[in-house]
């Protein structure tokens, strides 16, 4: 109920049932035996929840589309990846990807990963067990088969 709440898809109705004073209800002396509702009550709590939840989810929402943007997007020094790199990276794969189907066999990305600069740079004399390591995970991951453009990027 809460989660429909949160969706927006009729609250109000929701709220509206909780609200049922007498004559439209039954009273009874146990509040368990009795179908009627505390009309303050339930109009404080459900448009406080939904309210609350709203901004919540939105602000989060907003948040995860933000910290995506700044990931690639940033101009600072001590972001992950500039646009800089992320261009170094697509000119290396246009090298590899001759035919431009955003896929390559998993055996040419060696290939790749010795032709990137930057901060994308790994050096196979230096990092070994790194570069091993990303190969075999990737070659893993597709069984050797194809891995796709953001698959090598990730």
């Amino acid at each position: 109920m809460l989660f429909r709440i949160v969706t927006g898809e009729d609250w109000n109705k929701i709220m509206h049932d909780c609200m049922i004073q007498p004559p439209y209800c039954t009273p009874a002396p146990n509040y368990w035996e009795t179908d009627c509702g505390n009309f303050s009550a339930s109009l404080v709590y459900f448009c406080s929840f939904y309210v609350i939840i709203t901004y919540i989810v939105l602000n989060l929402l907003v948040a995860i589309i933000m910290e995506n943007f700044s990931l690639f997007y940033s101009n600072e020094e001590d972001a992950l990846l500039s646009y800089a790199d992320i261009r170094n990276f697509q000119n290396t794969w246009n090298i590899v990807d001759i035919q431009q189907r955003g896929v390559i066999p998993v055996k040419r990305v060696p290939f790749i990963l010795r032709l990137l600069k930057g901060r994308l740079e790994s050096d196979p004399n230096k990092d070994r067990i790194l570069f091993k390591h990303m190969c075999y995970e990737l070659d893993r991951l597709h069984n050797g088969e194809d891995v796709t453009f953001h698959d090598v990027l990730k």
